[in-house]
């Protein structure tokens, strides 16, 4: 019997560790009301004085979300971080759609990672 609980401990706490190291990887939070949702920021434009990136949430539900918050950090090409930005889409997004804008970046920004950081799911 006490073999059988320790295997099932040891079960649990791997698979949290998986989701965890899964979550980080693709730049998800586990909290209920973001893992319905994806973001992308790949998209880096670098113009003279500013640089761009196209910041794109997914909804991945089939439940409408407003108020996305998501966290931008940009970093130069020799990957020191330059700065960290939040922006918010205040519309509501529907099921199995995306939203996207540009958000102005510093100059020197050749990639970006972000983060949803929280959201108001809609039943």
């Amino acid at each position: 019997m006490k073999s059988l609980v320790r295997i099932v401990l040891l079960v649990v706490i791997l698979g949290g560790i998986a989701l965890f190291v899964i979550s980080r990887q693709n730049n998800t939070s586990l909290s209920a009301s973001t893992i319905d949702l994806s973001v992308d920021c790949s998209d880096v434009e670098n113009v003279l004085v500013t640089s761009t990136v196209n910041v794109a949430v997914h909804n991945l539900s089939t439940r409408s979300h407003k108020d996305i918050s998501v966290k931008i950090v940009a970093f130069d090409a020799a990957g020191t971080m330059l700065k960290e930005k939040y922006t918010t889409f205040s519309r509501t997004l529907d099921p199995k759609s995306i939203f996207d804008k540009p958000v102005t970046l510093p100059a020197e920004t050749k990639r970006c990672d972000c983060k949803i950081v929280s959201s108001h799911p809609v039943d």
